[in-house]
């Protein structure tokens, strides 16, 4: 039976890495629950190829780079097709998009269009650039929030909210909240500070704010000064947590083509999926 969300239509990115498939098993159980749409989508970009970056020196390595271009949309078309048999045989409503372009650009276009991104936390597509580059530049140009999927799925159902008062914390929580998505869940609201107090007074306008929609909620303070991440994560362990949504936190050394030094290292750290929105 599905649960009641504000979810129509999910963004899935089907294509190019190995765990690829964990992000399209991640939005089928998201579907089965809240019955949504799911819309894979797997791009090409023509300039982005091995052959493209380093240059084409002739007429023969032209048309290698041809062969590596068509290669590439011929797998694009199996992903698809893949993630619609999958969808069809879970009963589940798909739409198929496949693009050419900028993957980021292609990526951020479509959000448009949907409530939700959900892609692996590696480079989803066979791409020849950093993955930070387009995970770092949807978060903080997307104009919808995302779900980044780890190499495998929790079995746990409970949520915890790394709140820290930031206005990218608190955007976060109220998409959450807004596509609710929550609802039907246990969800803990976590702070750390220098001491619990402090960090209970940051904590509880996010508690207040759950507790005002309905969400069966509980607040955790934490008095931590140093390694926030591997404190919020611990007690997500201890917690249950399927689930944890973040802000992208932190500063950026390099504009907007970086994350934020919190949200990297959970990123990179969590064995959960992360629901992030700048």
């Amino acid at each position: 039976m599905n649960q009641v969300s504000n979810l129509q239509r999910v963004l899935v990115a089907v294509g190019g890495s190995a765990n690829g498939h964990v992000a399209v098993d991640y939005s089928i159980q998201l579907a089965n629950r809240y019955g949504c749409r799911l819309v894979g989508i797997d791009i090409v970009d023509d300039d982005d190829t091995e052959l493209a970056i380093y240059g084409v020196a002739d007429e023969a390595a032209e048309a290698e780079r041809q062969r590596e271009i068509r290669q590439l949309r011929e797998r694009a078309r199996q992903n698809l097709d893949a993630f619609q048999q999958r969808c069809s045989a879970a009963g589940i409503q798909t739409d198929c998009c496949g693009k050419k372009g900028d993957v980021a650009e292609q990526l951020l276009t479509e959000a448009q269009r949907s409530d939700l991104i959900i892609l692996s936390r590696e480079t989803p597509f066979d791409s020849a650039t950093s993955a930070n580059t387009i995970l770092g530049k949807l978060l903080h140009e997307a104009s919808r929030p995302m779900i980044t999927v780890p190499l495998a799925l929790p079995q746990e159902d409970n949520v915890l909210v790394a709140y820290d008062g930031s206005r990218s914390a608190g955007q976060a929580l109220f998409a959450f909240v807004a596509l609710g998505i929550g609802g039907d869940r246990k969800v803990h609201v976590a702070t750390a500070a220098f001491s619990a107090e402090s960090a209970r007074l940051i904590a509880q306008p996010a508690f207040d704010f759950l507790e005002l929609h309905g969400i069966d909620c509980q607040l955790h303070a934490i008095e931590a000064e140093n390694q926030v991440e591997r404190a919020l994560l611990s007690l997500a362990a201890e917690l249950d947590a399927g689930l944890l949504v973040a802000g992208a936190c932190g500063h950026s050394r390099i504009r907007e083509f970086l994350l934020g030094s919190f949200t990297q290292k959970l990123i990179e750290a969590s064995h959960l999926p992360l629901f992030l929105f700048h």
